[in-house]
């Protein structure tokens, strides 16, 4: 549909409470969508359902986002992130969007306000550059498909600039933030004293589902600090590898060229000897605390997802207590019944997660310490040799050698005190509650919607 000249003079604004759903066949054709899509949307539900989702594309969004979105789905992976939608009346609203796809083959979106202003911002500056780019896609006379893809390629260079290797990585920092601002501002989950059999215990099962998801976040905030922390010290192993390649091509260079005693080059030419195995243990350690922190960060990712669901799920189990006849009550049966079937495969994902979490875990304390110990041996050997130094008459080169391998010294002493920090860090926290708990609440809640779904079928 073609909207006014601008866009963005009409913005109707979503509020805190507000959250949208809406489900689609694999191709994109609305079949459900919730009272709140259907208000913003400005469109009739007859409109709606039927029509394909792009019925509301804003003409301000880039298509490489879309673009990206669907790489992201079609892959079996859910999508993230700020959308911009055109309404009916030409009007525009933004909304913070999750999409995941569905056993069926269609996917399953709930959108709420964007709670987090540096995101939103982040998110509108790479869009007004992509949208930059693709129009000088179009002038040079490249077509609608070879310009979604250009743009996706374009989008993925702009986050690799702003340190995130892929989407993927960009939407697990931005969704925990967007989600644990929401519920910050947000009402406790619904109650409804009066309900009462499977109503009650869908409702009563439902929050035990928060409550439980809520301990778990707890456990991946702490993780997420010792996330910060894995990639403060990957930076700076890094660094120091970076540092200890060039002072040993000092220590060989001035070795082979200066009189000294003996006794003052041979632990030089020892230690530059042993950072082939040194840097053997650091580089597998790097890669160990690269896998897991985005096994954590996924982790968090997954956990927000499901309590976005949760609480969506809550809204419907209290829309039909309080449905007053059968058809009024069909979506959110069906609804509920899609929401619960998400969780569940999304808690068996989470569950495989965790037991990755658990082995990553193990496998980064045995290569911290094994780094630790190996990194002590010539640490011992620099402090022998600076102090022999230090008493002895040196020449401007083997001086200079002398404060390279004082900080050096230093370097080794700060990364063996931040590798013990995380072993203790690593031994204190877990990878969150058990799955199986929350699997068997999830299962509680589709024994109690199988009737109201299949009495709407």
């Amino acid at each position: 549909m073609s909207g006014p000249t601008s866009h963005r003079t009409n913005v109707h604004e979503v509020g805190i409470e507000d959250v949208f759903f809406s489900t689609t066949d694999r191709r994109g054709i609305i079949e459900h969508a919730n009272r709140l899509f259907v208000t913003f949307s400005r469109f009739p539900r007859e409109a709606l359902v039927g029509s394909p989702h792009n019925i509301i594309r804003h003409p301000d969004m880039p298509s490489g986002v879309f673009s990206v979105m669907w790489t992201e789905l079609l892959a079996g992976r859910p999508f993230a992130g700020h959308v911009d939608n055109l309404a009916a009346d030409g009007s525009t609203y933004s909304v913070y969007a999750t999409v995941t796809p569905l056993s069926n083959g269609g996917f399953l979106s709930v959108r709420i306000r964007p709670m987090d202003s540096s995101h939103s911002s982040a998110a509108r500056d790479l869009y007004q550059t992509l949208n930059s780019f693709e129009d000088e896609l179009r002038r040079a006379g490249l077509g609608r498909r070879g310009v979604a893809a250009r743009s996706a390629q374009r989008l993925g260079e702009l986050l690799a600039a702003a340190g995130y290797d892929s989407y993927a990585a960009f939407q697990r920092q931005t969704l925990p933030g967007e989600i644990a601002k929401f519920e910050r501002r947000s009402e406790t989950l619904p109650t409804r004293p009066e309900a009462s059999g499977d109503l009650a215990v869908m409702l009563s099962t439902t929050n035990q589902v928060d409550r439980a998801l809520s301990s778990w976040s707890m456990q991946q905030r702490h993780l997420a600090t010792l996330s910060e922390s894995l990639q403060r010290v990957g930076t700076e192993l890094q660094r120091d590898l970076d540092a200890t390649s060039k002072t040993i091509d000092r220590i060989t260079e001035i070795t082979a060229t200066v009189q000294a005693p003996p006794s003052l080059l041979e632990p030089l030419r020892i230690w530059a000897q042993m950072q082939g195995l040194i840097q053997g243990y650091i580089v597998e350690l790097i890669r160990a605390l690269q896998e897991l922190d985005e096994n954590s960060a996924e982790n968090r990712f997954r956990v927000a997802l499901a309590k976005l669901h949760t609480r969506m799920m809550a809204s419907f189990v209290v829309e039909l207590i309080d449905a007053d006849t059968v058809s009024s009550a069909s979506m959110q049966a069906d609804a509920i019944a899609l929401l619960s079937q998400t969780l569940h495969s999304g808690l068996i994902e989470m569950a495989e997660h965790s037991r990755a979490h658990r082995e990553l875990t193990a496998r980064t304390v045995t290569s911290i310490e094994k780094s630790a110990s190996v990194l002590t041996i010539p640490r011992k050997l620099l402090l022998s040799w600076q102090a022999q130094s230090a008493a002895t008459q040196l020449s401007p080169a083997m001086r200079q050698l002398a404060g390279e391998v004082t900080a050096s010294i230093t370097k080794v002493g700060s990364t063996l005190e931040e590798l013990n920090r995380i072993i203790k860090l690593c031994d204190t926290i877990g990878d969150g509650d058990d799955p199986a708990t929350l699997l068997q609440l999830i299962t509680q809640i589709e024994d109690a919607i199988r009737p109201f779904a299949e009495a709407s079928s």
